[in-house]
Protein backbone atom coordinates (compact mmCIF):
# COMPACT_ATOMS: atom_id res chain seq x y z
CA UNK A 1 0.00 0.00 0.00
CA UNK A 2 1.57 6.04 -0.54
CA UNK A 3 0.22 8.18 -2.77
CA UNK A 4 -0.18 11.69 -4.24
CA UNK A 5 1.27 15.00 -3.23
CA UNK A 6 -1.27 16.05 -1.10
CA UNK A 7 -0.59 12.75 1.21
CA UNK A 8 2.84 14.11 1.97
CA UNK A 9 0.61 16.37 4.43
CA UNK A 10 -0.87 13.49 6.97
CA UNK A 11 1.34 10.49 7.35
CA UNK A 12 -1.78 8.20 7.40
CA UNK A 13 -2.70 9.46 3.82
CA UNK A 14 0.51 8.07 2.23
CA UNK A 15 -0.08 4.43 1.62
CA UNK A 16 -2.55 1.52 1.55
CA UNK A 17 -0.75 -1.52 3.34
CA UNK A 18 -2.82 -5.36 2.40
CA UNK A 19 -3.28 -5.75 6.85
CA UNK A 20 -4.44 -8.57 8.48
CA UNK A 21 -3.58 -6.38 12.29
CA UNK A 22 -6.69 -3.90 11.15
CA UNK A 23 -5.80 -1.74 14.60
CA UNK A 24 -3.06 -0.24 12.68
CA UNK A 25 -5.38 2.03 10.72
CA UNK A 26 -5.84 2.98 14.74
CA UNK A 27 -2.24 4.53 14.94
CA UNK A 28 -0.69 6.40 12.30
CA UNK A 29 2.93 5.63 13.27
CA UNK A 30 2.18 1.99 12.80
CA UNK A 31 0.86 2.65 9.47
CA UNK A 32 3.31 4.87 8.18
CA UNK A 33 5.87 1.99 9.21
CA UNK A 34 3.53 -0.30 7.29
CA UNK A 35 2.65 1.28 4.25
CA UNK A 36 3.06 -1.71 1.98
CA UNK A 37 3.87 -4.61 3.92
CA UNK A 38 1.35 -6.30 6.95
CA UNK A 39 2.21 -9.08 9.11
CA UNK A 40 1.31 -12.61 7.18
CA UNK A 41 2.06 -16.10 8.46
CA UNK A 42 3.54 -19.08 5.98
CA UNK A 43 0.09 -20.05 5.75
CA UNK A 44 -1.09 -23.06 2.93
CA UNK A 45 -2.80 -21.34 0.11
CA UNK A 46 -6.25 -21.81 0.04
CA UNK A 47 -7.41 -22.46 -3.83
CA UNK A 48 -10.14 -20.34 -5.15
CA UNK A 49 -10.82 -20.53 -8.64
CA UNK A 50 -11.69 -18.70 -11.15
CA UNK A 51 -15.62 -19.79 -12.30
CA UNK A 52 -16.46 -18.91 -8.12
CA UNK A 53 -19.33 -16.84 -7.86
CA UNK A 54 -17.97 -13.94 -6.26
CA UNK A 55 -19.15 -11.27 -4.52
CA UNK A 56 -19.62 -7.45 -4.78
CA UNK A 57 -18.82 -4.60 -3.02
CA UNK A 58 -19.99 -1.25 -3.88
CA UNK A 59 -17.94 1.75 -2.36
CA UNK A 60 -21.07 4.16 -3.02
CA UNK A 61 -18.86 7.05 -1.05
CA UNK A 62 -15.63 7.18 -2.48
CA UNK A 63 -16.93 5.66 -5.93
CA UNK A 64 -16.13 2.44 -7.16
CA UNK A 65 -17.33 -0.93 -7.46
CA UNK A 66 -15.23 -4.33 -6.81
CA UNK A 67 -15.83 -8.20 -6.92
CA UNK A 68 -14.27 -10.04 -4.41
CA UNK A 69 -14.16 -14.41 -3.44
CA UNK A 70 -16.68 -15.83 -0.81
CA UNK A 71 -15.01 -16.78 2.02
CA UNK A 72 -12.44 -13.90 1.87
CA UNK A 73 -12.47 -11.14 4.77
CA UNK A 74 -13.66 -7.92 4.08
CA UNK A 75 -12.75 -4.67 6.20
CA UNK A 76 -13.43 -1.03 6.06
CA UNK A 77 -11.07 1.46 7.86
CA UNK A 78 -11.59 5.08 9.29
CA UNK A 79 -9.50 6.41 6.37
CA UNK A 80 -12.34 4.94 3.95
CA UNK A 81 -9.56 2.36 2.72
CA UNK A 82 -10.80 -1.59 2.38
CA UNK A 83 -8.87 -4.40 2.35
CA UNK A 84 -9.78 -8.27 1.25
CA UNK A 85 -8.37 -11.09 3.06
CA UNK A 86 -7.18 -14.54 1.66
CA UNK A 87 -8.96 -16.77 4.47
CA UNK A 88 -7.25 -18.29 6.94
CA UNK A 89 -6.05 -21.29 8.18
CA UNK A 90 -7.43 -22.60 11.74
CA UNK A 91 -3.98 -22.45 13.13
CA UNK A 92 -2.75 -19.00 12.31
CA UNK A 93 -4.60 -15.37 13.34
CA UNK A 94 -3.44 -14.02 10.41
CA UNK A 95 -3.72 -13.98 6.61
CA UNK A 96 -1.42 -15.22 3.99
CA UNK A 97 -2.20 -12.52 1.26
CA UNK A 98 -5.26 -9.89 0.63
CA UNK A 99 -5.39 -7.02 -1.74
CA UNK A 100 -6.12 -3.25 -0.77
CA UNK A 101 -7.64 -0.19 -2.45
CA UNK A 102 -7.58 3.51 -1.29
CA UNK A 103 -9.09 6.30 -2.43
CA UNK A 104 -8.07 9.91 -1.80
CA UNK A 105 -8.96 13.54 -3.44
CA UNK A 106 -6.05 15.46 -5.32
CA UNK A 107 -6.17 18.46 -7.60
CA UNK A 108 -7.75 18.11 -10.34
CA UNK A 109 -4.39 19.22 -12.35
CA UNK A 110 -1.80 16.87 -10.59
CA UNK A 111 -0.37 14.45 -13.26
CA UNK A 112 -0.11 11.26 -13.14
CA UNK A 113 4.04 11.49 -13.30
CA UNK A 114 4.27 13.75 -10.15
CA UNK A 115 1.62 11.49 -8.12
CA UNK A 116 4.48 8.32 -9.45
CA UNK A 117 7.63 10.00 -8.10
CA UNK A 118 6.08 11.17 -5.20
CA UNK A 119 4.94 7.38 -4.30
CA UNK A 120 8.46 5.85 -5.32
CA UNK A 121 9.81 8.51 -3.76
CA UNK A 122 8.04 7.59 -0.70
CA UNK A 123 8.53 3.68 -0.70
CA UNK A 124 12.53 3.96 -0.94
CA UNK A 125 12.44 6.09 2.20
CA UNK A 126 10.36 3.83 4.15
CA UNK A 127 11.73 0.59 3.14
CA UNK A 128 15.66 0.94 2.89
CA UNK A 129 16.02 -2.16 1.58
CA UNK A 130 12.98 -1.91 -1.27
CA UNK A 131 14.12 -4.08 -4.62
CA UNK A 132 11.60 -2.83 -7.54
CA UNK A 133 11.49 -5.56 -10.12
CA UNK A 134 8.93 -3.82 -12.12
CA UNK A 135 8.04 0.02 -12.71
CA UNK A 136 6.03 0.65 -15.85
CA UNK A 137 3.30 2.88 -17.18
CA UNK A 138 0.65 0.89 -18.05
CA UNK A 139 -3.27 1.36 -19.08
CA UNK A 140 -5.45 -0.34 -16.01
CA UNK A 141 -9.34 -0.44 -17.08
CA UNK A 142 -9.14 2.04 -19.94
CA UNK A 143 -7.29 4.62 -17.33
CA UNK A 144 -3.37 5.72 -17.60
CA UNK A 145 -1.63 4.46 -15.02
CA UNK A 146 1.60 3.09 -13.05
CA UNK A 147 2.39 -0.04 -11.81
CA UNK A 148 5.45 -1.39 -9.71
CA UNK A 149 6.26 -4.74 -8.36
CA UNK A 150 8.66 -5.25 -5.47
CA UNK A 151 10.17 -6.81 -2.61
CA UNK A 152 10.77 -5.25 0.77
CA UNK A 153 10.78 -5.98 4.69
CA UNK A 154 8.07 -5.77 6.53
CA UNK A 155 8.00 -4.75 10.81
CA UNK A 156 7.90 -8.77 11.03
CA UNK A 157 11.24 -8.36 9.55
CA UNK A 158 9.97 -11.08 6.81
CA UNK A 159 10.43 -10.40 2.83
CA UNK A 160 7.15 -9.72 1.31
CA UNK A 161 6.52 -9.29 -2.52
CA UNK A 162 3.87 -6.30 -3.68
CA UNK A 163 2.22 -5.07 -6.64
CA UNK A 164 0.96 -1.67 -6.83
CA UNK A 165 -1.35 -0.04 -9.48
CA UNK A 166 -2.00 3.75 -9.32
CA UNK A 167 -4.05 5.72 -11.76
CA UNK A 168 -6.16 9.58 -11.61
CA UNK A 169 -9.80 9.99 -12.43
CA UNK A 170 -10.84 13.71 -12.55
CA UNK A 171 -10.13 14.57 -8.29
CA UNK A 172 -9.71 10.90 -7.37
CA UNK A 173 -6.62 8.89 -7.35
CA UNK A 174 -6.80 5.04 -7.11
CA UNK A 175 -4.41 2.77 -5.57
CA UNK A 176 -4.53 -0.91 -5.50
CA UNK A 177 -2.10 -2.74 -3.59
CA UNK A 178 -1.68 -6.52 -3.32
CA UNK A 179 0.82 -8.29 -1.58
CA UNK A 180 1.79 -11.89 -0.32
CA UNK A 181 4.77 -13.87 0.68
CA UNK A 182 7.43 -14.17 -1.77
CA UNK A 183 6.50 -18.07 -2.34
CA UNK A 184 2.87 -17.47 -2.42
CA UNK A 185 2.63 -14.07 -4.67
CA UNK A 186 2.11 -16.37 -8.04
CA UNK A 187 -0.18 -18.74 -7.04
CA UNK A 188 -2.59 -16.18 -5.59
CA UNK A 189 -2.26 -14.04 -9.03
CA UNK A 190 -4.70 -15.11 -10.75
CA UNK A 191 -7.70 -14.56 -8.12
CA UNK A 192 -6.29 -10.82 -7.35
CA UNK A 193 -6.14 -10.43 -11.60
CA UNK A 194 -9.82 -11.48 -11.30
CA UNK A 195 -10.68 -9.17 -8.50
CA UNK A 196 -8.66 -5.64 -10.42
CA UNK A 197 -10.55 -6.83 -13.58
CA UNK A 198 -14.03 -6.43 -12.22
CA UNK A 199 -12.79 -2.94 -10.66
CA UNK A 200 -14.71 0.18 -11.89
CA UNK A 201 -15.40 3.94 -11.12
CA UNK A 202 -18.72 5.30 -10.51
CA UNK A 203 -19.09 8.80 -12.75
CA UNK A 204 -20.88 11.90 -10.76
Amino acid sequence: MVLFDEMNHTKISIALSVLTIFSIFLIVDYLEHNLAFGSFHENSIITIGLDSEFLTYDDLITGFSIKYPPGWERAQHIDKSVTFLAPRESNSDTNPAGLGIMVKEVESNSTLASITQNQLNTLKSLYPDIQILESMETIFLGHPSHMIIFTATDNTQSMRKAMQIWFKEDNKAFLMTYKSDNQRYSKYLPTIDKMLNSFYTYKK
